[in-house]
């Protein structure tokens, strides 16, 4: 089963989860929150393996180039622009459609590989499997195209754990598109409910199984009134304690750490799948 673990807003925990249920299920964990990737520290991988991604991105040959600004007009990514008698690129907004070669009369547009980041993956004895981590490059706006590079490698024949990365934008979409089951985690302010909100018209959009965990709950009221108005209920709910903090400080995973955790999550897990 692929599993994606997302949230609404950042800062609500996902890694927390995600890492707690590539523990519990031995699974291959997925960390696609591309600009800042941080579970490793909890998994701790080792005999790392690395490889540099690249997408294509066009090049303008200034000796073929007339500058008649074909190219400009259909780009519809702004991603190229005419200023005075030349044609410039800019290459953070280019999503390598290619339809710039095909317009330009001169066949002054060529694409050459540029690099958007690199994907790690190393064996954590933590869990008994794989961790690969997507790194994009800094400076670089191709993370969907990373994130589905990766999602490629997802063998479907095992269990895996999918760490998108917050929000709700195209990032998010291309890490809940390949999963069987999305895990929402939600913190329960009136923040997170409401990019909660947000969250839960991409899933319906999707008709993506969903199971919502509560997070540094202090109060579960305002988010089961919410979801109650959209027939749905939490799954579980995880308390603000200060334990969890410490171990999540100190490297720890929440569900190796905290047994009640383990079975918390385990028994929500069961009740959605139908599995033991």
């Amino acid at each position: 089963m692929i599993i994606s673990i997302v949230s609404g807003k950042g800062g609500a925990g996902k890694t927390t989860i995600a890492t707690s249920l590539a523990h519990i299920l031995q699974a291959d964990y997925y960390d696609l929150d591309v600009d800042a990737p941080n579970g490793e520290y909890f998994l701790q991988p080792e005999n790392w393996q690395t490889e540099t991604v690249f997408q294509p991105q066009p090049k303008i040959d200034k000796s073929l180039c007339n500058a008649c600004g074909a190219c400009a007009r259909e780009c519809r990514f702004n991603a190229l622009y005419k200023l005075a008698d030349r044609v410039y690129l800019n290459d953070s907004l280019c999503h390598s459609c290619n339809l710039c070669r095909e317009v330009c009369p001169q066949g002054a547009i060529s694409y050459k590989p540029a690099a958007i980041g690199s994907v790690r993956s190393g064996d954590s004895s933590r869990t008994g499997a794989r961790a690969i981590i997507g790194d994009l490059r800094i400076g670089s706006t191709r993370a969907t195209a990373l994130i589905q590079r990766i999602v490629r490698q997802i063998d479907p024949q095992k269990p895996a754990v999918i760490d998108g990365p917050p929000g709700n934008s195209c990032t998010a979409v291309a890490a809940i598109k390949p999963a069987e089951l999305v895990i929402l985690v939600v913190e329960p302010t009136p923040f997170g409910i409401h990019d909660m909100l947000q969250t839960l018209k991409i899933l319906k959009n999707l008709n993506k199984p969903l199971l919502i965990i509560a997070n540094k709950s202090q109060d579960d009221g305002p988010l089961t009134a919410v979801l109650a108005e959209q027939g749905l209920t939490p799954a579980a709910s995880i308390p603000l304690k200060i334990e969890h903090h410490k171990s999540l400080l100190a490297g720890e995973i929440l569900s190796q750490s905290d047994p009640k955790i383990y079975r918390l999550l385990q028994q929500a897990l069961t009740r959605k799948t139908g599995t033991e």
